[in-house]
């Protein structure tokens, strides 16, 4: 019996049986399948999924709906509104950032940032000067908060703020949205993927125009070092800010100290010596880092002393706790001037011991700087395996630069503690209390020795799985991407580093949410999705994004795009784990709605079948309110629920699963007559279809011991409806059935 003919004589129905519907209850139509669904590309952050061309209601508790932005076609004669409908391929988009959280986060706009901002305004003052804004500046001076306040006090109520991720290969303005009342700002900082040319702002006048009759708004905020010397005039419909200092960073650090709702920390930080922590020198970011430096100072102060949060101002400088003012000193201090002695030359010093720090001493202090408190045990073995590396290095082989007997005869473990600047409690717990004084212990090694970056990070990735991982995940993405190049976390990636899988996706999940490296990061994974060795990580990491309760649309999407790449790779570990991520996703709105854009992709585009079958599979756990969700109305009918079974059931791969989940829903219906009806009918048609023979014979089979309410048997059931009587003398049910 061959399977390219019908295996069932046609026959009428007992009834009319219905087929499986749509969201809008009526049968499902094939797709167009002149639309290719993009894969993604290798370009950082690129690899965007084809987008479903269906709407479903918003998914509560799932963080802010995304708008969905389209983009008209040019030169029409008139544009008077934009309706809103299917999202076409190669368009940015972004999430909507609520207005008034905009204007809570503070800001600080004084010198030139007062003058950048009365720039950027007409000459009313009321408005952005021009739909189309540039403001180029060097990185990390906080121009992105600057031009979000902007469109926030300087844009109508109605006007929805969009902040756009530029997952692109180029900057193109096809790919700009372009909607009534929109205020969107894109951060271009990619070195790779966001420099822009002359033909892209000649292009963008025209943009600008279009914007001005919708009454929306575009800021392009670009590093200084992606902006070639482009001029534009004063005609121009686009309006270029340079923005060459960051805001004072004192000022940075009171009005976030004001907004943590801890002013009284204020007179701590005026207190503290200029010559030993100077704020001239920090960018916005720094100034940040700062500011979070005295509050977690406090913190530390608060846990030992059981002191209050001073809420106001003391009313002199005798009145300022002297302990908690070291500590912010101590906190705010770069600690350079101490670490240029302890890792300097070893110098004889008359009367006392050498004052820098011998070799097995500066590994003791890497490990209390990552680790800040551990038994004792736990931080000499730490030391002792950076060590071994250090002179595995440098020697080709193991073995340290002494012999056991050198250092035994040196000072103990105990007395080695003390000196470099930690605790020793009487249960041999060491703890480290100086968090400010270990960052920069473990930045001062990272910029002055080059030759320790490779062994440190071997160090730092070789730990085991205690809960000691937090910080060194921490430590890991403070050094790696300290200078905003992420050579070293892509060395990482080799097979010749021994890292372990849950700490590199912790550090790749960082580093996707680094605003300033993220786009870089995606195109990692992008890369190491479809590598033997790195798949699963990726699909790890692309779990903890999709499981973060802040993940945005464009997070989300780059995750999918990934797991689709890994789970189409061929490798079987790879595409059992993204599916492991794809049940998860079925079981709430949110993650359905990825998953029908991956199974709508896979049925336009053959090329995503792994990702595709495997996100059908997924669905079929989700469950409805009395039928399984793939059963019910809710599914967009632009999603063939009907071929997509047959297909799973006719290829020999994905038969087993399928029929297991089949016998699931049929299982958990038959305690129901009506609802046990309902699925029966919808899966008849399914069955029915060619190529499926073996595969409706092996369900019927897994049917044997399901009842019906009690007393019918299902297997027989669906037997009677299927085989037409003519035939069932010659294909019998049974177990020895093929």
């Amino acid at each position: 019996m061959s399977d390219d003919r019908p295996l069932f004589p046609p026959r009428l129905p007992d009834k009319p049986e219905p087929p499986l519907k749509g969201a809008n209850g009526t049968a499902p139509w094939p797709p167009d399948r002149s639309s290719d669904a993009n894969e993604g590309t290798q370009a950082a952050g690129a690899g965007r999924a084809d987008p479903a061309a269906f709407a479903l209601p918003p998914v509560t508790g799932t963080g802010p709906t995304p708008i969905t932005v389209d983009r008209p076609e040019f030169f029409v004669h008139h544009v008077d509104k934009i309706v809103n409908e299917t999202r076409k391929q190669g368009i940015l988009e972004g999430p909507p950032l609520p207005r008034h959280r905009i204007k809570q986060e503070p800001i600080v706009r004084e010198g030139q940032w007062a003058e950048t901002w009365q720039q950027a305004l007409d000459p009313s003052g009321l408005h952005p000067r021009k739909h189309v804004l540039i403001i180029v500046s060097p990185r990390s001076y906080g121009s992105t908060t600057l031009a979000l306040h902007l469109l926030a006090e300087h844009t109508g109520e109605d006007t929805d703020i969009v902040k756009l991720d530029a997952d692109w290969k180029t900057p193109k303005v096809s790919w700009l949205p372009a909607e009534e009342r929109r205020a969107y700002q894109v951060d271009l900082k990619d070195p790779e993927h966001d420099r822009i040319s002359a033909d892209f702002l000649t292009m963008l006048e025209e943009h600008a125009r279009l914007l001005e009759k919708l009454g929306s708004y575009l800021v392009l905020n670009v590093a200084k070092d992606l902006w070639t010397d482009h001029y534009a005039s004063v005609q121009s419909d686009i309006h270029v800010i340079h923005l060459t200092e960051p805001p004072r960073a004192r000022s940075v650090v009171e009005v976030r100290l004001r907004t943590r709702e801890a002013p009284g920390l204020i007179a701590y930080l005026h207190s503290v010596d200029k010559n030993k922590a100077s704020l001239s020198r920090l960018d916005a970011v720094e100034a940040v880092r700062a500011a979070d430096s005295i509050v977690l100072a406090w913190r530390e102060h608060e846990r030992l002393t059981d002191s209050p949060l001073p809420m106001d101002a003391p009313s002199s400088w005798s009145a300022l706790d002297a302990g908690l003012a070291e500590r912010i000193a101590s906190a705010l201090s770069d600690w350079r001037d101490k670490l240029d002695i302890l890792f300097g030359e070893t110098v004889s010093v008359h009367g006392g011991k050498d004052t820098s720090l011998p070799l097995e001493d500066r590994c003791l202090l890497l490990a209390l700087a990552v680790r800040q408190s551990a038994p004792m045990p736990v931080v000499a073995i730490a030391a002792r395996n950076l060590q071994h590396i250090i002179s595995a290095d440098a020697a080709s082989e193991s073995g340290f630069s002494s012999t056991t007997s050198a250092a035994f005869a040196g000072r103990g473990l105990r007395r080695r503690v003390v000196d470099v600047g930690a605790e020793v409690g009487s249960h041999d717990e060491v703890v480290f209390d100086q968090p400010g004084y270990g960052r920069a212990v473990l930045t001062y090694v990272w910029d002055n020795y080059e030759v320790m970056r490779d062994p440190l990070l071997k160090w730092l990735l070789s730990g085991d799985g205690s809960e000691a991982n937090v910080h060194v995940v921490d430590a890991v993405a403070a050094l790696t991407l300290r200078h905003g190049n992420l050579d070293h976390l892509v060395q990482l990636g080799s097979p010749t580093y021994p890292v372990k899988e849950e700490l590199l996706s912790a550090l790749l999940v960082q580093a996707v949410q680094d605003e300033h490296i993220g786009r870089q990061a995606w195109g990692i994974l992008y890369g190491w999705a479809s590598n033997k060795e790195r798949a699963t990580t990726v699909v790890t990491a692309c779990r903890q994004v999709l499981n973060s309760p802040d993940v945005t649309s464009s997070q989300a999407r780059m995750a999918m795009v990934r797991l689709r790449r890994a789970a189409n790779s061929g490798h079987e570990s790879a595409r059992s784990e993204a599916y492991k991520v794809f049940v998860e996703q079925a079981q709430h709105p949110a993650g359905v709605v990825r998953l029908l854009t991956e199974v709508r992709t896979w049925q336009q585009s053959s090329r995503s079948r792994g990702s595709g079958t495997a996100a059908f599979l997924a669905l079929m756990s989700a469950r409805g309110a009395t039928t399984p969700w793939l059963l019910s109305d809710e599914v967009p009918s632009e999603v063939d629920v009907k071929r997509a079974l047959q297909d799973l059931l006719a290829d020999i791969e994905t038969a087993p699963d399928a029929i297991d989940r089949l016998t699931t829903w049929i299982r958990q219906s038959a305690t129901d007559p009506g609802t046990y009806a309902l699925v029966r009918d919808r899966l008849l048609p399914v069955l029915r279809g060619q190529k499926i023979f073996k595969a409706s014979v092996s369900l019927m089979q897994a049917l044997e011991h399901v009842s019906v309410d009690g007393e019918a048997n299902a297997a027989n059931d669906f037997w009677d409806r299927l085989v037409d009587p003519r035939v069932r003398t010659v294909i019998q049910l049974n177990s020895d059935s093929a």
